[in-house]
């Protein structure tokens, strides 16, 4: 029969490991490596004393509302208010601006019992 594996001995050759890793040597980057990543930082830098990029109205005023998300948002927005807009025009009869009918004011008054008020 054999005996299960002592979990101390496992601790400690994992300890071991990590303890000889912690130990060894790591290289470092080469000097050729170096220079080639400090030419390329260098070439990416804009020339000094160089004007600002003039940024179009457009842009600034989609940073100013806070970005495309927020910009979709209210376009969402006045989408649905125009949308709830025009649906309440029927009601009150103001589709006839578009339509071939007239509204009929006279119809509207009774409609509440408001044609009895003035006797």
């Amino acid at each position: 029969m054999t005996r299960p594996p002592d979990r101390r001995d496992e601790a400690a050759w994992l300890d071991e490991m990590l303890d000889d890793m912690a130990g060894a040597d790591v290289p470092g980057p080469s000097a050729d490596l170096m220079a080639r990543v400090l030419a390329d930082a260098v070439a990416q830098m804009p020339p000094p004393g160089g004007a600002p990029a003039s940024v179009p109205l457009w842009r600034q005023i989609v940073r100013g509302l806070g970005g495309w998300s927020a910009v979709g948002g209210l376009v969402a927005a006045a989408a649905t208010g125009f949308v709830v807009g025009l649906g309440g025009l029927e009601t009150v009869g103001a589709d006839a601006l578009w339509l071939d009918t007239y509204y009929d004011s006279s119809s509207a008054l009774d409609a509440f019992g408001w044609d009895y008020e003035e006797g």
